[in-house]
């Protein structure tokens, strides 16, 4: 995704929301896709998961910047 598409597609969003994106390991993907997720701030402890918790119970509304599905060769 290119910055101009990026900006496009979150000018449609509510400009208050928290953005995020997937916790865990190195290196970098392309963004393919923008979500609007409710989520639970801090709390994991644990270094491998993210901070925060994506639930639909949740009271923070974020945008999840989602990059391509890795699954093992």
């Amino acid at each position: 995704m290119k910055v101009n598409e990026l900006i496009a597609q979150l000018s449609d969003l509510p400009p208050d929301a928290d953005v995020v994106v997937k916790g865990y390991e190195g290196g970098v993907d392309d963004v393919v896709d923008i979500h609007i997720v409710m989520i639970r701030r801090d709390v994991n402890n644990e270094w491998f998961y993210g901070k925060h918790e994506a639930d639909n119970d949740g009271n923070i509304q974020a945008v999840l910047l989602v990059g391509p599905e890795r699954k093992p060769d």
